[in-house]
């Protein structure tokens, strides 16, 4: 199984990942957080290698020395919260007068 480009999906080889390298199709650093095993938006330092230093730009290549290509196809970025979501969640937890019970 192949790596696949954090940024236009092409496939890349296996040896691709050296800090100068660069994606064929889009030309973005092939050796980046994007394009590394322990990436993980969910957690706080967007990385389960807990002894990795933390790096403030996910996308420029790296010299971590924890690096590890990702295996399978691009990982989707996290979508952005629409407006509408935010808004039912604050109509939720609202400071306003108290409501009488129904009855």
């Amino acid at each position: 199984m192949t790596t696949a480009c954090y940024r236009c999906g092409q496939d890349l080889e296996g040896n691709a990942f050296g800090r100068q390298d660069r994606c064929p199709g889009c030309e973005s650093d092939t050796r980046c957080c994007r394009n590394c095993f322990f990436e993980e938006p969910s957690y706080r330092s967007e990385c389960k290698e807990t002894q990795a230093e933390p790096v403030a730009d996910k996308t420029c290549s790296t010299s971590c020395d924890y690096f590890r290509p990702r295996r399978g196809p691009a990982r989707t970025p996290p979508q952005p919260k629409s407006p509408k979501s935010r808004g039912a969640f604050d109509a939720l937890f609202r400071k306003g007068p108290p409501q009488r019970p129904l009855q």
